[in-house]
């Protein structure tokens, strides 16, 4: 039976971080920007250039980065390949390494790639619609977000959840969210607000300063 919703049950609990931000809507509309403030997230991918890119070897990937990370505010890659995981891992131009474990049997990372990610300042990405299976599916996606969870947290790697909304519909609020990685075993709060936030920062950073990503060309005075 494939599930509408996972069947979590999201209590409102205490975060105390005041802000909240989703990266990585699928999505975005004035209306989507209207029911998310209502939720109670402070700032979403309406409100800026998220880019989600995907690739079929380091070539494409390659080609894909420098096609667009000038315009995006936070550039996302869309894993599940093995060796492309790792690709994004080494590279500070990709913001977030979203869903490392889709398709896998594996969780996607492993030491090499953890150690990579912080290095390069590449946030993990855990995106709610991979829970949206039948439940043995949505058993081996948890079992792999708390293994990459672990990983994060030994290797100080940041990492953020998202809604992954493509519709209205699939918006949820910051608690709940946060309330599922608490379930796992790790801190909610970080996914929704501490970790996201630094990303948006950086990306700030980057465009006010004129900060050049390793990996850039540095373009000629005209």
């Amino acid at each position: 039976m494939v599930l509408t919703k996972p069947s979590f049950n999201f209590s409102k609990g205490n975060i105390n971080m005041s802000k909240f931000y989703d990266l990585c809507l699928r999505k975005t509309s004035g209306e989507i920007k209207q029911l998310s403030d209502e939720l109670g997230w402070s700032v979403t991918n309406c409100e800026f250039n998220t880019v989600f890119i995907e690739a079929s070897d380091w070539g494409d990937l390659k080609k894909k980065i420098g096609q667009n990370r000038e315009d995006a505010e936070v550039l996302v890659f869309k894993g599940g390949d093995a060796k492309l995981n790792r690709k994004a891992a080494e590279d500070s131009r990709i913001d977030i390494l979203l869903h490392p474990e889709r398709g896998r049997k594996d969780s996607g990372i492993d030491h090499v790639i953890s150690e990579a990610a912080v290095k390069n300042n590449v946030a993990i990405g855990f995106d709610l619609q991979q829970l949206m299976k039948d439940s043995k599916e949505q058993t081996h996606v948890l079992t792999a977000w708390r293994r990459n969870l672990k990983l994060c947290e030994k290797y100080n790697v940041p990492y953020i959840v998202t809604s992954g909304a493509g519709d209205k519909l699939e918006l949820r609020a910051p608690r709940e969210l946060a309330a599922i990685i608490k379930s796992l075993g790790f801190k909610g709060n970080r996914a929704v607000s501490k970790y996201p936030r630094k990303i948006i920062e950086r990306s700030r950073r980057t465009n006010e300063d004129g900060f050049i990503r390793p990996g850039e060309k540095v373009k000629e005075n005209e």
